[in-house]
């Protein structure tokens, strides 16, 4: 069961639900029902601490705080169901990637996708490509016939990286180590 949630009206951010609207446009956001079709049939609803007619419920309230922290705008798959049920065509998909976006900026971002980040900008791949792990990749695709994986250029990727404005997450976990 969901704890009961207590906010004065002074913690609101009533700017919350225009910033995105702004963003998303009004089209989207402000055009949910509170149906709960998309929460019926979200493929990650029941790991989730916010379904998705929720998220919208609460950025339209103004709990900007709660919404960027919510571990409901990482562990959604993108996988476009709500946005496909959606009686009012509100494009759920898209205002959680931007609230991703929202979240990444104001440094709300798990660990585990931030660890992602470095590793992709410290060697290119998702999962470091060295030692052991390499040989062994290495053994089995030349056994199967396959060619040898090429390094990718890693001034493409730290391009990207920083562009997107994830530069600053690689940055920092460098300043920790």
């Amino acid at each position: 069961m969901t704890e009961m949630l207590k906010k004065n009206a002074k913690e609101l951010d009533h700017n919350f639900r225009y910033e995105i609207s702004e963003k998303v446009g009004a089209k989207s956001l402000l055009k949910c029902i509170q149906c709960g079709v998309c929460s019926s049939g979200c493929t990650v609803t029941e790991y989730v601490d916010l379904q998705p007619h929720r998220v919208v419920a609460s950025c339209l309230l103004g709990l900007k705080e709660e919404v960027l922290s919510s571990q409901a705008i990482w562990t959604c798959s993108l996988c476009h169901r709500c946005t496909e049920r959606c009686p009012k065509n509100v494009d759920y998909s898209f205002i959680l990637a931007l609230l991703r976006n929202m979240a990444v900026k104001e440094g709300k971002i798990p660990k585990e996708y931030s660890g992602t980040v470095v590793t992709i900008y410290d060697n290119g791949f998702v999962v470091p490509y060295t030692g052991g792990l390499k040989d062994n990749i290495d053994r089995r695709r030349n056994r199967m016939g396959l060619p040898q994986i090429l390094p990718p250029n890693l001034d493409e990727i730290r391009y990207i990286i920083e562009e997107t404005g994830l530069g600053d997450l690689a940055k920092k976990k460098e300043g920790d180590k």
